[in-house]
């Protein structure tokens, strides 16, 4: 049995260059490879293991493997989900046996390689190299398009047709209901969907001709019937509607201009592996659709995959909050924005780098909440919706720990560290508010949009687990939406026009204590903010803090007045009158050698050196 190896985080291939002529090249030995003769069937087997970068197994536990094929001729697809066995998910091996159907046309495939599902998300393997030797003595097998959750489901119509008895409309309704499950399962692929859709309609037409041919059903009743049906495939394709160009690398939105890839291939190029590198993207505002008419922010995500495009050269990406905008009148269009933007943070690129989102004050849509109060939204006769928390950790699936790092369950604030590279990265979420303070109106008390800060757990987990075990010799780097100064208004909440960034100030006297290696106990009464921290690094002695890097300001800004460098980045904007068509983000390399934070600018933003 042939054994394949997937290292889904050093894995690579450089982009087709000629996508209207899809061609592979797989003379690189790296490539794994797989050889069959027509008609094979069952028997043509691969044991395939899937590893990290540092060749430790992927847990594939709950993880359902699908083998995802362009046939040779390029005009058939093969879609199969029913064929893996897993052998010993804990360790990353699974055995998938190939069907006939994946060997009905001789030649080299077009592309072919495993998808991993898992509650709808998915990522996959490199491309391996599958050719189909031809079978000149055995002939006859029609080439088509086999897609096995379509296969299923057909076959589950086709004997309720024919059984075609008195419960034929309980039947066909429950049928329709899985078959909408099905299309949910392949939500986000569209040549799933599109193929599924296209294969069913063109089966329909030959049941609907069995069907009057045989007189199973009168035309009536196979009319109201078979309108169920129709639906469904209609239901499928209204998602497909919208245009999302895709290929295969884009998830959503647009892939990187011409324009932009030149900067981008000379910052990649710049770019000294050996060092720590981040790239902090923040202040995107996505949206579909905005309430502010000065700025069309659904650019966002554009300017998202200008910085995966650097994913295969650096360590961490960073969405820095406020990803999306939240200044859209329409609920569920606010919780669209963020599971697009979610979708291709996440999987819009080959997963080398880890991928890390922090939470900003636009992110729960609070802005609406704040704007009704206002009395700035005159179509809204309710208090609005805002996006729970627990919305976020699941569309950012926090509890996964995609990326090995620690978290305080599925917390907003994370730590990981780099070993080889001697870093310890560690997130926060600058709006961790009383999520269950209510007003009379039903809504928020502590609207998110003007009300930041940190509460007693976050603060206890940051000083005695994320700033504890440090070694000596790693450089600690802190991210974070909002910035480390205090504001005036941090323990007076009483104005809701007023910016407040409550416990920031006991926030920075944990870091200070941290850096410079004592112990303290911190407090402060504000009422629903209360907290007592106890904190103590003596026995772990002082450590290195290269910066507190951060957006929401909108501007580059730079401050050491809180005992450590609080180091503001610009923000990535969609075009706007105000900024033009122009994105912003920082590449950042830590120099630990010289004590230095290098920034390179892309877009608007600038480059610059922060000495620690």
């Amino acid at each position: 049995m042939e054994v394949m190896t997937f290292n889904i985080d050093n894995d690579r291939r450089n982009l087709v260059d000629d996508k209207q002529n899809f061609n592979i090249d797989f003379h690189d030995s790296k490539y794994n490879w797989l050889q069959a003769r027509q008609y094979e069937e069952s028997m043509r087997q691969v044991e395939v293991h899937v590893v990290h970068g540092d060749g430790s197994p992927v847990d594939l536990t709950g993880m359902n493997p699908i083998f995802e094929g362009w046939l040779p001729e390029g005009l058939y697809r093969i879609i199969d989900a029913k064929h893996s066995v897993m052998i010993d998910a804990k360790n990353g091996i699974f055995r998938f046996d190939f069907p006939a159907p994946a060997f009905q046309v001789a030649g080299s495939y077009k592309q072919a390689f495993f998808r991993l599902m898992k509650d709808g998300m998915s990522v996959t393997t490199l491309e391996f190299s599958l050719d189909v030797m031809a079978d000149k003595v055995i002939s006859g097998l029609v080439p088509s398009d086999y897609i096995t959750p379509f296969e299923d489901e057909y076959d589950k119509l086709t004997a309720i047709v024919e059984k075609a008895d008195s419960k034929f409309t309980e039947q066909l309704i429950n049928w329709k209901n899985e078959f909408n499950k099905t299309i949910g399962d392949l939500n986000g692929d569209y040549l799933s969907i599109k193929s599924l859709a296209d294969a069913l309609d063109a089966r329909l037409k030959t049941l609907e001709d069995k069907i009057n041919a045989d007189g199973l059903l009168t035309q009536a009743d196979f009319d109201a019937q078979i309108k169920i049906v129709n639906e469904a495939i209609n239901n499928a394709l209204t998602q497909l509607k919208q245009p999302i160009p895709v290929n295969d690398t884009i998830i959503v939105g647009r892939p990187v201009s011409t324009e932009h890839k030149s900067a981008l291939d000379n910052l990649k190029a710049s770019i000294d592996t050996d060092k720590f590198n981040m790239i902090f993207i923040t202040d995107t505002h996505y949206a579909q659709q905005s309430e502010l008419d000065d700025y069309a922010p659904g650019y966002a995500v554009d300017h998202l995959n200008n910085a995966l495009y650097l994913d295969d050269s650096v360590d961490v990406i960073v969405a820095g909050g406020d990803n999306i905008d939240g200044h859209n009148n329409s609920y569920n269009g606010i919780l669209n924005d963020e599971k697009k933007f979610a979708i291709e943070l996440l999987y819009g690129s080959n997963n080398h780098a880890d991928k890390f989102a922090l939470k900003g004050n636009h992110d729960d849509g609070s802005w609406r909440l704040y704007a009704y109060r206002q009395g700035e939204l005159d179509y809204q006769y309710s208090t609005p919706e805002t996006i729970p928390f627990s919305k976020f950790k699941s569309d950012y699936q926090n509890a996964d720990l995609l990326f090995e790092e620690h978290r305080n369950g599925d917390s907003n604030y994370f730590y990981k560290d780099y070993p080889e590279k001697k870093v310890r990265l560690i997130g926060l979420d600058s709006n961790d508010t009383p999520e269950d303070k209510l007003t009379s109106d039903g809504g928020l008390k502590y609207v998110g949009i003007d009300y930041m800060g940190y509460r007693q757990e976050q603060l206890d987990w940051i000083a005695n687990t994320a700033l504890q075990g440090v070694p000596e010799d790693y450089t600690t780097i802190i991210i974070g939406h909002c910035g480390a100064e205090p504001t005036p208004y941090d323990d007076d909440l009483s104005d809701p026009t007023h910016g407040h960034h409550t416990n920031q100030a006991q926030l920075n006297q944990i870091i200070n204590n941290f850096i410079n290696g004592k112990a303290e106990t911190i407090t402060n009464d504000v009422t629903d903010f209360e907290i007592n921290v106890k904190t103590d690094f003596t026995t772990q002695g002082p450590r290195l803090m290269a910066g507190y890097i951060h957006g929401h300001d909108h501007k580059e800004n730079y401050s050491t007045t809180v005992g450590f460098n609080s180091i503001g980045v610009i923000n990535s904007f969609g075009p706007s009158w105000r900024y033009g068509d122009n994105d912003g983000w920082n590449l950042i390399t830590l120099d630990a050698e010289n004590h230095k934070l290098i920034f390179k600018g892309f877009g608007q933003a600038t480059n610059r050196t922060i000495v620690y």
